[in-house]
């Protein structure tokens, strides 16, 4: 799945926003804590809701970050069978930044759609959070 966004904030802006933990708790619209447990390790705290209904669950997950190429890549396990890998390119484009988003599902289950619409919506909202700041 590939996603764009074009926001009027610096590469470096956006950059420490994905890699800097608190910062993403402080914008992401499901995610509520992420815990340190290691070297670029984490745990991540989210909340979902399904019509009411809300759903908590958490997952480990790694981020790498390459700061000369502004790069970043998020790896999770998601109820220890859906492996997501989200990769972040952001270029600098004029007084502007192009996120280019790539995101991969790898799962036994039938989730692939539901996710898809999950992440697009989410993460639209994630990086409009980032632009207010």
């Amino acid at each position: 799945m590939e996603l764009s966004f074009r926001l009027k904030k610096t590469a470096d802006f956006i950059f420490d926003y994905l890699t800097n933990v608190q910062k993403f708790v402080s914008v992401h619209p499901v995610i509520f804590q992420i815990d340190k447990t290691g070297n670029d390790r984490y745990l991540v705290y989210e909340k979902l809701k399904f019509g009411f209904i809300p759903f908590s669950f958490t997952y480990p997950a790694t981020i790498e970050k390459n700061n000369i190429d502004k790069i970043v890549i998020i790896r999770a396990t998601v109820m220890k069978v859906t492996k997501i890998v989200i990769k972040f390119v952001l270029i600098t484009e004029n007084d502007k930044t192009i996120i280019e988003e790539n995101i991969k599902f790898k799962s036994p289950l039938p989730v692939k759609f539901i996710m898809q619409r999950i992440f697009r919506k989410q993460h639209c909202q994630l990086f409009k959070n980032i632009e207010m700041k």
